[in-house]
């Protein structure tokens, strides 16, 4: 563990407090700020990132745990650990202390070794959780993306749909689903290899990508099988973006041996997320029997 890069605050009216304790913990070359009363000290957590922070209860002005109190209150600084350090020995000024979020009390006069050994541990504490944080996000990642392109997999599709189809039941807004798949992509893979088919597919993502909008969410659902998610979309806007995507598609002389097929569907209020897709999977094997060319959509075929 490099102590150097984390970055603690004293907080104590008194200056020689401040230059022991300072001179403890820059021994160990850990970055030292400080501050002389409350006001400066919250300043300096709003603005700036702390590991933890050495905080005095008795000062004038503002005391310890004011400071504490408004720090876990915070989204942003809730999380920093705080180690109160006091002449006081009263257990209701120590309980007090832990029930407004402190992880540790130091009594003063203060042990140095001992106020090392509290500062690395929490310090150790607080890496070990970053640590953990930093993988559990990577894993949440990793296990809602597509591992071959690189956008949404179907569970992380399942749970915005849910999350989209929710919000009609309180706000009068559209939402659309456009489906599509990639003919044909069977035979690519038997007759070039499995290295063909993959490329087809993250040439497909990238052809996508460029045409929509910020806030379309686009996964992959099967092996050759894609949808968008088009939040505050009319039907008709939709299928012009369909269109507007399969027209890129069919230009591009990437995808000589493969055909599109496209379903577009509107959300009707109340109805399941399963009826919602299935009636996008519908549109978008319709579109496959009469023809490369066409866009199926909701009630009717709309021919390109």
């Amino acid at each position: 563990m490099n102590k150097n890069q984390y970055h603690i605050l004293i907080v104590d009216d008194e200056e020689i407090n401040i230059e022991i304790v300072s001179s403890i913990l820059e021994a160990q070359e850990y970055q030292i700020s400080s501050s002389l009363n409350g006001k400066d000290a919250l300043q300096k957590l709003f603005s700036n990132k702390y590991d933890l922070v050495l905080l005095d209860i008795n000062m004038p002005d503002m005391n310890g745990f004011t400071v504490c109190e408004r720090l876990k209150k915070d989204s942003q600084t809730k999380d920093i650990p705080v180690i109160f350090f006091s002449a006081e020995s009263d257990l209701e000024f120590i309980t007090k202390a832990f029930n407004l979020g402190a992880v540790d009390y130091i009594p003063k006069p203060f042990n140095g070794a001992e106020l090392l050994a509290r500062v690395n541990t929490h310090i150790k504490i607080r890496a070990y959780t970053e640590d953990i944080e930093l993988k559990t996000a990577k894993l949440s990642i990793l296990a809602s993306t597509d591992n071959l392109t690189k956008i949404a997999n179907r569970i992380r599709y399942i749970s915005v749909l849910k999350h989209y189809c929710s919000k009609i039941s309180s706000e009068e807004t559209n939402l659309c689903l456009i489906y599509m798949h990639i003919n044909n992509l069977d035979k690519v893979n038997e007759i070039n290899g499995y290295r063909k088919g993959d490329q087809i597919l993250q040439r497909f993502v990238k052809d996508v990508n460029i045409n929509l909008k910020d806030n379309d969410f686009f996964a992959r659902i099967l092996a050759a099988e894609f949808a968008i998610i088009l939040p505050k979309t009319s039907l008709s806007y939709a299928i012009t973006q369909a269109k507007k995507i399969k027209n890129h598609l069919d230009n591009d002389s990437y995808f000589p041996n493969v055909t599109f097929s496209f379903g577009v569907v509107e959300y009707i209020k109340d109805e399941s997320i399963d009826i919602f897709s299935t009636r996008a999977l519908r549109m978008m094997k319709e579109s496959k029997s009469i023809g490369s060319k066409a866009i199926a959509h909701q009630r009717e075929k709309f021919e390109i």
